[in-house]
Order: C-alpha cells, then structure tokens, then sequence
C-alpha cells in the first residue's frame, strides 16, 4: 500500500513537472501587466480623442486582457512624446505611442527630434485625408473646385511654418498657380476656422472630424465655404488612389487635371505627393521604444487586425470620429514607412528650403 502511494506521487509529481512547461508557454506576453498607451499631443484635441477610442476597444483583443492607461505628452508640434518614446521609455513593449505623424517629422527632419523613428518598431497606422476649403465670395466667386483657378487674391490660413497642412496646402497652391497671401500661426484648425467665419481668413482645410462635424454641416451646406479637393491618397507604388471617406469630392490630382487638361508634374508635386504621404497615409501610428520584444510587437499587431474588424469600435468611431479607421498593419504599413523615410535628399532639401522662403 504504501508503494503504491509513493508510486502514485512520482507519477503525479512527473505530471506537474510534465505540464508546467507548456502552462508556461500558455500564458501570454501581455497578462497581469498594464500598457502605457502615450499620445503626443494635449487632451481633448483630435488626436486625443481618437486615441482614448482606440485604446478603450484595443486592450479587449490583446491576449492577456492588459489593462491600457492613456497618458497625454503633447510638446514640440508632437515631437516630445516622440522623443520621450525613443530615449527614455523602457523596451519591455509595456509603453506604446500612438502619435501624430510621425513620419513627416523625420522626413522633414524637425530640428527638435532627437530619435530615428525608423529603429521603433512599426505597430499600426491609420489614414486621415484632409479636406480643403475656400469662402465661396472670393471674387468672382467660388461655387465649384474648378473656379479656384479664377480666384482673386485671397488669404490662406495655417498653423505654423513647420506645419505639414500648411506645407501641402502651399505646394498646392504654388502648383495650381494661384494668387495668396500666406497666414499662419493659429493655434487649431478651431481657431482658424473661425478666422475663416469672420473673413480675416478665406481658406484652410481640415481632417475628416473636422470636416465632417463641423465645416461641412455650419459652412457648407449654409454656402460659406465650397470644398475644393481632399489632398490626395497615395498608394506605396507612388500612383493616387480616391478615398473611400469623400465619394462626393475629387482630388487634387483630379481638380488640377480638370483646369490644365493633365496631370501636374515637376518637383513641387513630388513633395506634395512626400507630404500627403506623411501626413495623411499614417495620419496616426502606432509605435514601441526601440528594441522591444518581438512577442510585444506580434500581440500588438494582430491586436489592430482585430480592433479593425470589432463592431463595436467602427460603430463608436463613426460617431465621434465620423470616418471608419482603416488600418495599415504589419507588411502594408512597413512599406508605407519605408517609402515614406527613403525620400530622397534633394527632395528633402528642397522642401526645407520651401518652408525656409516662407519665414523671410
């Protein structure tokens, strides 16, 4: 009896010794931790409240069920959260940012980023194309795209010298050959809309939230502003693509070809194309401090290809957002980046040099 019993507790305790391997591996990257989920830019602006939306449906479809604490670290046009990601956030894949483009700094090569963006391993991103808009009385009178070609001098306003809105819609302007007066220094799409309201301003342009919610129900439809184009969509061959959030609005591509009879080359287009890119293909990306665990950067993506399909985030992204998120994630958004960082020097100089002309 008592070698059986004896029997019985080797057998059992080989069981265990059998099992707790495999338990072990079970048992994913993310259970029992807490994500540090870092926005770059300050609470209640677009990029906030897209984020708090992204990391409240995310946490569900992240094996372990981590609890996602979301922490604002505006600064430096974004830049501060980019930094702070790349020099002092741990490489443990328990701090992740989810920022403002990212690539158009780097691209750009702000003076005040400090990091290489393309040694963060690559998450998710996701597309946000900008509307453009001008008030409809700029002599003799905007009321379609095409007429932006007959426009008297107007006033366009912007955010900063650095912007990339106020890069592109420049680029656009110089490349149509219009007739304006550059402004610049508001601090929001909010308070340059209600410069555009009161006429100190007569044009500037917005992303889907802001065009959606707000300019296309108080201006458009009230006749104030006629939308002119959205900044073209550009696929990682270089080729423009319609975006499926404005069925109703073409191009700039497609305006400019509707004026001229064909399309729009030369370098300025080149940068315009660089910049949409930037800005608008990875609108928002999803990244980790350099050197992360692989496991981190596998459950995070596959995480995004769910919250991609989740019911009950595309419902409350259309509501707030007004635009269903589609994201880039894993070889599709790599090759994005990679276009994106492998612009080309001369390009790149030429573009400082633009926005250098504009400070003179």
């Amino acid at each position: 009896m008592i070698f059986v019993r004896q029997a019985s507790l080797i057998l059992f305790s080989s069981l265990i010794l059998f099992l707790t391997p495999a338990l072990a591996a079970e048992k994913s990257f993310y259970q029992g931790k807490n994500i540090v989920f870092l926005i770059n830019f300050a609470a209640g602006g677009p990029t906030d409240i897209e984020g708090r939306i992204v990391a409240r449906h995310l946490a569900r479809h992240i094996p372990g069920n981590p609890a996602i604490i979301v922490q604002n670290m505006p600064g430096a046009g974004g830049v501060t959260g980019m930094n702070f990601l790349g020099e002092v956030a741990k490489p443990d894949g328990l701090t992740m940012g989810y920022f403002t483009g990212p690539y158009n700094h780097q691209m750009m090569r702000t003076p005040t980023l400090r990091v290489d963006l393309g040694k963060l391993p690559y998450i998710a991103s996701v597309a946000s194309v900008t509307v453009c808009y001008i008030r409809s009385d700029v002599p003799p009178g905007i009321k379609i795209p095409t007429d932006i070609a007959k426009a008297a001098r107007f006033r366009a306003g912007g955010l900063s010298f650095d912007s990339n809105k106020d890069l592109r819609f420049r680029l656009a302007f110089d490349i149509l050959g219009l007739k304006y007066d550059y402004v610049t220094g508001y601090n929001s799409s909010n308070d340059a809309r209600l410069a555009v309201q009161r006429n100190e301003i007569q044009y500037h342009d917005e992303n889907i939230p802001g065009y959606r919610g707000v300019v296309e129900p108080q201006l458009v439809k009230t006749g104030i502003v006629t939308p002119l184009y959205y900044h073209d969509v550009v696929k990682p061959d270089g080729t423009m693509g319609k975006s499926p959030d404005y069925p109703e609005l073409n191009s700039f591509t497609e305006v400019y070809t509707q004026i001229h009879g064909k399309p729009p080359t030369g370098i300025k287009y080149e940068a315009l194309k660089a910049a949409n890119m930037a800005s608008q293909n990875l609108s928002r990306v999803g990244l980790l401090p350099p050197g992360s665990p692989p496991e981190a950067v596998a459950a995070l993506r596959q995480a995004f290809v769910g919250l991609s399909n989740d019911e009950e985030f595309i419902g409350d992204a259309k509501k707030v957002m007004r635009f269903h998120p589609r994201f880039e994630v894993g070889e599709e958004g790599e090759k994005l980046k990679q276009k994106v960082l492998s612009a080309s020097p001369e390009l790149i100089d030429f573009v400082r040099q633009f926005i250098d002309q504009a400070r003179k």
